[in-house]
């Protein structure tokens, strides 16, 4: 299932010159203001008596701090906008993952924030020397205090992998401008919007690791605008563009940096380990936006597909909005609706309590559906043709079922990436990928 590097494949080329200096930012993603409280996330190991809220009742502006002490491991809890500390409890960031998080209630008396400006492409080499001065680990801590951590598919724990960086370098950083889905090209819209944030991102984590190569790969027969775009952001710059053919699930970083360094990286372990940093098109803007104009991450840029109106939107969403807030911005009944993070073949189930994050950033919305009861494996080897990392999915989960972790180390459990295909194809309808997850909870 993987795509192969389309090495002679181009989009057309287009004007090398700079972008203007204070460019607005196109109308590409829909502002949304927060009318119900948000609940700002803390990523990171640690326990919650390590962090120090500020009291209730404190009254925060935007981008200002809504902590005392929060722990090393930790990002800054940033207020995304100007409101009143309502006080400490846990967010739900995902269908599998509850962490603490600080509640704030928005000032509706407080204007909104002026539009975001794209960077010039001319402060880029500004920036690079800036940071060669300062080493990865100041710039870490410049990241954690702005706020910026992201934990996806195309991004494994970004603030993991740079701390990695320290331990044992890497040599090239990756970035993933590809998109698993045909209904939502977020990457792509994210790499048209703000190219000179994307490069001055993945230009500031090489600079700050010492990497000696650069790449973003983007999609081999994507839109001219998008590699227009992206070649004048990048003219000058050491970062090169990488085409590949777009095909699902070649963005999972696996599968990624196999096709680009032949390396071998375990699914279960970041991509750091094998000497390759990758970060996803969102994660890098957030970072170049950081490093270029000391912006912090206090919005990201989202997708959502409505499968029942056949509609995408696009939106600019505060971190720390519920998903039952965004759906009510849009009008968008969520009863009866069921909603599925990325591909929906990853079977990553969102619940409207979620909270919009550094989490997985394109989501669908489709009616539920309805649970076939499955039938008896018929030996068909189906889940095996399709299988993009070529392991036995079948017989991972008779390992589930017997709960047998060394035969599930036989059938290859380390490699599996979780995209899905395995029980998209299978004629029996078989649980195979609740199977594997469920082998690796244990």
């Amino acid at each position: 299932m993987s795509g192969q590097a389309q090495t002679g494949e181009r989009a057309p080329s287009g004007d090398s010159a700079a972008e203007p200096a204070d460019r607005p930012a196109p109308v590409a993603f829909r502002p949304l203001r927060p009318t119900a409280p948000l609940c700002i996330p803390l990523s990171g190991n640690f326990k919650p008596e390590e962090i120090v809220p500020k009291p209730p009742g404190t009254i925060v502006a935007r981008g200002e701090s809504l902590a005392e002490k929060y722990p090393d491991s930790a990002t800054a809890p940033l207020a995304p906008v100007a409101g009143r500390i309502v006080g400490i409890g846990s967010a739900k960031i995902s269908s599998r993952l509850t962490v603490p998080g600080i509640f704030l209630e928005p000032d509706p008396n407080v204007p909104a924030p002026p539009p975001i400006v794209c960077a010039d492409a001319g402060a880029i080499p500004a920036m690079i020397r800036r940071l060669s001065q300062i080493g990865l680990a100041a710039g870490i801590e410049r990241m954690r205090s702005a706020g910026i951590w992201a934990e996806r598919w195309t991004t494994p724990d970004l603030l993991g992998q740079l701390r990695n960086c320290l331990r044992k370098p890497v040599d090239i950083i990756l970035c993933d401008a590809l998109d698993e889905t045909p209904e939502l090209l977020l990457h792509h819209r994210v790499a048209a919007t703000w190219p000179v944030e994307l490069t001055a991102g993945v230009l500031a984590l090489a600079v700050l690791t010492n990497a000696a190569r650069a790449s973003a790969v983007l999609a081999a027969y994507g839109d001219a605008g998008a590699w227009d775009a992206m070649r004048r952001a990048t003219a000058n710059t050491r970062l090169k563009l990488a085409p590949l053919a777009d095909h699902y699930p070649q963005s999972h970083p696996s599968l990624l940096i196999h096709e680009l360094t032949g390396r071998h990286s375990r699914p279960a372990r970041l991509p750091a380990e094998s000497g390759a940093l990758v970060i996803g098109a969102p994660a890098a803007v957030a970072i170049g936006r950081c490093f270029l104009k000391d912006e912090p991450m206090l919005d990201v840029p989202m997708g959502l597909h409505d499968r029942s109106r056949g509609k995408t939107h696009w939106l600019s969403v505060p971190v720390g909005m519920a998903w039952s807030a965004v759906l009510s911005e849009l009008s968008i009944s969520s009863p009866g609706l069921e909603l599925r993070c990325g591909n929906p073949l990853r079977e990553v189930k969102v619940s409207t309590d979620c909270i919009i994050s550094g989490g997985d950033l394109s989501v669908t919305a489709a009616p539920f559906q309805r649970y076939i009861n499955p039938d008896p494996c018929i030996r068909c080897a189906w889940c095996v043709e399709g299988c993009p990392v070529s392991i036995q999915p079948a017989g991972l989960l008779e390992a589930a079922q017997q709960d047998d972790p060394f035969l599930a180390e036989q059938y290859g459990l380390d490699a599996c990436i979780e995209c899905g295909i395995c029980s998209y194809v299978c004629p029996s309808h078989l649980p195979i990928l609740q199977g594997i997850r469920k082998l690796r909870e244990k």
